[in-house]
């Protein structure tokens, strides 16, 4: 009798069965990326195909069949030796048999299981091997015999290329993994990007038959579908579809930048298949900010690319974002993770975990291999951020062959030229429209602080008036810190006027009621008062602003919430910059870019914000930016040096340079705490979610009395009182670096 032997138990998968399904997301994959070839030869989809047939052999082990979590081996080892019945060369069945080893370990992980070092592990590896044997007629009968089918399946022919010996169960007892692990020390770096390639998508078709998907999908016609929605296209949209290589778009908010991308993104996708309509690359948009994100998949979901799956949403928070919106969260969030959308929207942060070789990095690279990358609003970057991107374009371009576009409405020319040095890129810029006819906004700098301002406004018809400003409600009142915002609200609120506040430090929960509210009922609400979220996080308009002085660009970005849809119908609003800010504004902005700033603005004031000038404003503002450029340049240097020495199979050592890269996490305030312990115990943590606030780690290490870390939940609470109103509040703490 024989026993029939599973890869997966939850729900039951016999192994031939996931095989099968592995095979298919490999056809798929094969029939798509056409391109893999050019980076490693035409036989590594033979290669691939017999590293899936073999990649689970192990877990015919008796032990691993009676009980997989219990037993106390790694199936990839006795998985392994199997290499050794094909017939290429030593190299080839090398890599077939490193991708195998390492498909759920590294290496570093795995030595205690092998009989490398010290040789007692030859015992162990023995008795998993005897375990084996006693399912071998599954193997020899059953399985094995599969493979010519198969071949045929995938390649429509027979190859033949794997043959058991007689003697077989003696050489799988003989395999010499020392002899491997010194070929692979001798070959890691000539051999990295086929290493890369076949264990990336080794792992890409395992993770995509696991999840019960057996091919990847593929973009439809993305020109046809963003001209069936717009009746005729700009300028710069008609010249996109002839820019067949890396670009950097500049053009003003509301000129349709998402449109234009995706045309770009048309005229750079290959076209395989018979007819030549699949378009088979993989598109990443990429934005800063998670609410930028959350919308842009909303409206590529919904007008452009409404199929299942077809795009998807990246980033920290996104499953909790699936939850609250009633999408199949656990699928779509699992999928994004892997090679299956060919469109993902998410931060730059997902792609810089490959670079830094977190989680199945090599699955990551593949997928970037001959990639599209979108990036929009690039001036909203920090300068270390920043460096990481372009070191990363840098690899990508040069050794994955991607292309990239670079979008923004407010790039300062020294930024722009670091990209150009990296991209080499056509420039894309109006040049038969008038850029002013997107003009919207009569700029007003006023004396004084946002405090005694509020305090002096009087109420006019739908105007509030002081001595130097004429607000239209709604009025969007935006401070640097969330400390000056709250102080602000308070004030507005005691004058009794219908106001709103909305800032970082509100629970996810709250803060995704505050963003609905002010969505649906803006116009009941004479103020909204807000930190920089409001900038990124609502596709709103409101009548007027108030605002504390900032960097030009990040002042630009706040008046984009005023009066978004004007310039079709040529509506001017005023907005208006207050000329002092608060001592705390030192923590978030750098004092000398405010100051530029407000000397530019003064040679404006009052007169119109004409698009046409806002290149130029922004550069005299960044004139003296060498500090800036020096610091991107250096940390794009170290970047590419991290980088370049990352080494595949095995566990990267800069994973903490990663996650040092986040500036705070999430807390939950005490008053939760006996809620937050309930869900927990119920098992429905993603409800946990809602109850999170984030803070800086500047916070957490210089107020840490006011923290405490439960062990159990794995949570970190705060005795900081919490209003639902108000947000976090400080107590005694020193605000100066909460920002946002």
């Amino acid at each position: 009798m024989i026993n029939l032997c599973l890869a997966k138990f939850s729900p039951s998968e016999l192994l031939e069965c996931h095989v099968h399904n592995a095979l298919n997301v490999m056809k798929s994959i094969m029939n798509s990326f056409i391109w893999i070839n050019e980076f490693v030869g035409k036989d590594f989809w033979e290669l691939l195909f017999y590293t899936i047939i073999l990649h689970d052999v192990g877990k015919c082990a008796k032990g691993f069949q009676k009980n997989p979590k219990k037993w106390d081996y790694r199936h990839e080892i006795l998985s392994t030796p199997f290499v050794k019945f094909l017939s290429y060369d030593e190299d080839k069945k090398n890599l077939i048999a490193l991708s195998i080893l390492t498909h759920h370990k590294y290496i570093e992980e795995l030595d205690s299981g092998m009989q490398v070092i010290p040789r007692i592990y030859k015992d162990a590896y023995l008795e998993k091997v005897e375990e084996l044997l006693e399912n071998k007629n599954y193997l020899t009968t059953f399985f094995f015999p599969k493979i010519n089918s198969w071949e045929r399946l995938i390649f429509k022919k027979d190859l033949k290329k794997f043959n058991l010996s007689d003697n077989w169960e003696e050489q799988i007892k003989n395999f010499d993994f020392k002899e491997l692990l010194e070929w692979y020390e001798e070959n890691k770096e000539k051999r990295k990007i086929h290493l890369i390639f076949l264990k990336g998508l080794l792992n890409a078709c395992d993770h995509l038959a696991s999840a019960g998907e057996h091919k990847i999908l593929t973009l439809p016609n993305l020109k046809k579908r963003v001209c069936e929605k717009l009746k005729n296209l700009r300028e710069l949209q008609e010249r996109v579809l002839e820019t067949y290589k890396n670009a950097i778009l500049e053009a003003p908010t509301g000129y349709g930048k998402t449109e234009t991308a995706l045309l770009w993104a048309h005229a750079n996708l290959d076209r395989v298949g018979e007819k030549k309509v699949i378009y088979p690359n993989r598109v990443f948009y990429i934005l800063p900010y998670k609410a930028s994100i959350n919308a842009m998949y909303e409206r590529l979901k919904k007008k452009y690319l409404s199929e299942d799956g077809m795009v998807t949403i990246l980033h920290s928070s996104s499953k909790y974002y699936l939850y609250v919106n009633e999408y199949e969260y656990k699928r779509i969030e699992s999928l994004s993770k892997k090679i299956y959308n060919p469109l993902k929207v998410l931060t730059p942060f997902q792609i810089m975990k490959s670079f830094f070789g977190v989680g199945f990095y090599e699955m990551e690279l593949s997928q970037l291999a001959k990639s599209l990358l979108i990036f929009d609003e690039i001036h909203a970057y920090e300068p270390n951020i920043t460096g990481i991107i372009l070191g990363m374009l840098e690899i990508l371009i040069k050794d994955y062959k991607a292309k990239a576009l670079i979008m923004s409405a407010t790039m300062p020319t020294f930024l722009k030229e670091l990209f150009k040095e990296v991209l080499n890129p056509q420039e894309l810029k109006m040049e038969k429209e008038n850029p002013d006819k997107f003009t919207r906004h009569r700029l007003n700098l006023i004396e004084g602080n946002i405090i005694d301002t509020i305090k002096d406004l009087k109420e006019y018809k739908n105007y509030y008036v002081s001595d130097n400003c004429r607000l239209e409600k709604p009025v969007l009142v935006a401070c640097n810190t969330v400390d000056r915002a709250i102080e602000v609200y308070k004030i507005l609120k005691k004058r009794g006027f219908n106001v709103l506040l909305i800032h970082s430090r509100f629970t996810y929960g709250d803060r995704e009621k505050l963003e609905k509210e002010i969505k649906n009922n803006l116009k009941s609400y004479d103020f909204v008062v807000a930190t920089q979220v409001i900038e990124v996080s609502l596709d709103v308009s409101f009548n007027s602003i108030l605002t504390e002085p900032a960097p030009l660009d990040a002042l630009i970005q706040r008046f984009g919430r005023v009066n978004r849809q004007g310039w079709k119908k040529g509506i001017i609003k005023d907005v208006y910059i207050l000329k002092e800010g608060s001592e705390k504004d030192k923590y978030v902005y750098k004092n000398e870019i405010v100051k530029k700033t407000l000397e530019v603005l003064k040679e404006i004031n009052g007169e119109l914000l004409k698009e046409s000038k806002v290149q130029k404003l922004i550069d005299k503002v960044y004139e003296n930016s060498k500090d800036i450029k020096d610091e991107i340049l250096k940390i794009k240097k170290e970047s590419l040096q991290l980088f370049n020495n990352l080494i595949p199979l095995y566990k990267s050592g800069d994973e903490e340079k990663f996650y040092k890269l986040f500036k705070g996490l999430e807390v939950v305030p005490e008053k939760y705490f006996d809620k937050v312990k309930q869900l927990a115990k119920e098992g429905k943590y993603i409800e946990i979610y809602r109850y999170l606030v984030p803070i800086s780690f500047y916070n957490l290490f210089k107020y840490g009395d006011s923290f405490s870390y439960d062990k159990k939940l794995k949570i970190i609470f705060t005795s900081l009182d919490y209003s639902e109103e108000l947000g976090l509040l400080k107590n005694n703490l020193n605000e100066g670096n909460w920002i946002l």
